[in-house]
């Protein structure tokens, strides 16, 4: 016959592998997730000034923005500042946005060069 103590230690495993594996596999998920949207985020229109959007009119700014997402944690992104950047003959705008879920700082360039005023 089996001890209380064997019996205990085979229930106690039972009971444990299932909840192991459920968070494994959760984490790998996560990590999983974040990797695709890092990679998503550096090669998104605007991630670089290589990539920036061309506009013609600000309101085009504003509504690129109101769709954009964090490239870490996928979170809502809040404007935080603007600034001008010009090179090559060309003129570009910069909106810094900061993530309210996870902190993170980003930057989106615009090519405001035909811009109509």
């Amino acid at each position: 016959m089996r001890s209380t103590r064997g019996v205990a230690a085979g229930v106690l495993i039972l009971l444990l592998v299932p909840v192991l594996v459920a968070a494994v596999l959760t984490m790998a998920l996560r990590r999983r997730r974040r990797t695709r949207l890092r990679l998503a985020a550096a090669t998104r229109p605007g991630a670089s000034i290589d990539r920036a959007i061309a506009i013609r009119s600000y309101a085009e700014m504003d509504d690129h923005l109101e769709h954009r997402w964090c490239g870490w944690c996928g979170g809502y992104l809040e404007r935080t500042g603007e600034g001008t950047r010009a090179g090559d003959g060309r003129r570009y705008r910069v909106a810094r946005l900061r993530c309210q879920d996870c902190e993170r700082l980003e930057e989106v360039f615009f090519d405001t060069t035909d811009v109509l005023h």
